[in-house]
C-alpha cells in the first residue's frame, strides 16, 4: 500500500535518544487489523490503520463512558464536542460496546513527509493534553503527558526553533494559554534576560 512500508520503516528504525516522537524506536506489531506502536518513553500506545491514500492514527484512552453516571457521561460528551471544535486535525470519538474515548487523526499519505507525520503525532499528543484538562483528569494522566510535551519542546529546540517560535506554536497550534506555554518553556529553556537573544 502507498507509503506504508516507508512509514513503518521510519517508526522502527529510530533511537530512544531522540526528542521527536517520529524518531523514537517503536516496537511495531500487528493487532486486530492495525499496526500497534509501543515505546517505553511514551505513556500511550499508538494504533495505525492504512487505507488507500490515507492513514489514521489513534490513541485509546482507557476511559469507558458506558459505565459512568449519566450526568457525568453527558458532561463528558459535551466537553468532547467542544474539544472537537478546538483540536486541529484530531477528533475524539467513542469506540466499542463500553464507549471508550479514542483520539483519532486522519492523514493523507500521498507525498507525506517524516516531518509532517511527526507534526501529526504532536497534534495528537496535544489534543490528549487538552482532553485531560477538560475532563479534570490531571492527577491520573497529566504527569505522563506533560513529560511527553516537554520532550516535544526539546525536539523543537534541537531543530533550531527560537523561544518565541515555540511559544507561538504552543499557543496557536496547540491551543495553550500564554501562562501554560510559558510554564512548559520554563521547564526546557529558562528565559535568560541577561543574555539578549540567547536561551539556555
Amino acid at each position: 500500500m502507498e507509503n506504508k512500508e516507508e512509514i513503518l520503516g521510519w517508526l522502527s528504525s529510530g533511537n530512544n535518544e531522540s526528542s521527536n516522537i517520529i524518531d523514537l524506536k517503536w516496537v511495531v506489531t500487528e493487532e486486530e487489523g492495525h499496526m500497534k506502536l509501543v515505546n517505553e518513553k511514551v505513556p500511550f500506545t499508538l494504533f495505525i490503520g492504512f487505507h488507500p491514500g490515507t492513514m489514521h492514527v489513534k490513541v485509546k484512552t482507557g476511559i469507558e463512558t458506558a459505565v459512568i453516571d449519566q450526568n457525568v457521561r453527558l458532561a463528558t460528551y459535551h466537553s468532547l464536542l467542544i474539544l472537537n471544535s478546538q483540536a486541529e486535525l484530531v477528533k475524539f470519538m467513542l469506540e466499542g460496546t463500553n464507549e471508550e474515548i479514542v483520539a483519532r487523526s486522519d492523514i493523507q499519505t500521498q507525498s507525506l513527509t517524516k516531518v509532517e507525520l511527526n507534526e501529526s503525532f504532536n497534534k495528537l499528543l496535544s489534543a490528549l493534553y487538552m482532553m485531560v484538562k477538560a475532563l479534570k483528569l490531571e492527577e491520573q494522566f497529566n504527569r505522563q503527558i506533560t513529560e511527553r510535551m516537554i520532550m516535544m519542546i526539546q525536539g523543537m529546540v534541537q531543530d533550531g526553533k527560537s523561544r518565541d517560535e515555540i511559544r507561538g506554536y504552543l499557543i496557536k497550534e496547540i491551543g495553550l494559554k500564554g501562562d501554560e506555554a510559558d510554564k512548559f518553556l520554563g521547564e526546557v529553556m529558562p528565559d535568560d534576560r541577561s543574555s539578549e537573544g540567547m536561551y539556555r
